[in-house]
């Protein structure tokens, strides 16, 4: 599979090349910052851009099978970061021919209905709201969008290791669940941008 990460040199972005790295896969890595990104492999391509910048999203797009998008924003005010990354990406698609999306999103993403009570302060933080709108106007494009997407909400971020399990739940929020490795979590996007899991579905992930 030939696939793009978007927000690779974050450590969510990271995370996922690497392992795709592992299962043999065609990486394309498109990165703001290179001097972020210490990964060299014969198999991965790094490309500098901007999500932002629909012109480098065409150019990153072109010849992927699928496209993972972990990314992030970094102090910047106001946050647009997840919504017009995400809709320059769609459009590339679209017009390339690519179908299979993943996008990483948020638990405090989309309600509060079985969440956590730390999650759901964490969602209203000032520093955190405008990130949380961003998210939510990011979702509502990947919906409305044609594409075989799947959104994956993360819960609480740790740079624990990889163990394999975890729960997931469509449409809610994991019960009781506040925390998942960054390892993991990328595991469970490659899962699905593997094949057809949670297909035009939105799930939560966590512990």
């Amino acid at each position: 599979m030939r696939l793009l990460v978007l927000g690779a040199s974050g450590a969510t972005g990271r995370e996922i090349v690497r392992q795709a790295l592992g299962h043999g896969h065609e990486v394309t890595a498109l990165v703001r910052d290179p001097s972020r990104f210490e990964v060299a492999d014969a198999h991965l391509r790094v490309v500098v851009g901007d999500a932002t910048d629909a012109t480098a999203i065409a150019s990153a797009v072109e010849g992927q099978d699928a496209v993972a998008s972990a990314l992030g924003a970094h102090g910047e005010r106001p946050v647009r970061v997840y919504s017009d990354g995400i809709a320059n990406t769609i459009h590339a698609m679209t017009a390339r021919g690519v179908r299979r999306l993943v996008v990483v999103s948020a638990a405090y993403v989309g309600g509060s209905a079985g969440l956590p009570l730390s999650l759901r302060l964490l969602g209203r933080a000032p520093g955190v709201s405008a990130l949380r709108e961003d998210m939510e106007r990011m979702e509502g494009d990947v919906q409305l969008s044609d594409l075989d997407w799947t959104i994956v909400r993360a819960a609480a971020l740790t740079n624990g290791p990889f163990t394999g399990v975890y729960r997931t739940v469509e449409n809610a929020a994991v019960p009781g669940g506040r925390r998942i490795s960054r390892a993991d979590l990328a595991a469970l996007v490659l899962k699905c941008a593997e094949g057809s899991h949670f297909l035009r579905r939105t799930v939560a992930v966590a512990y």
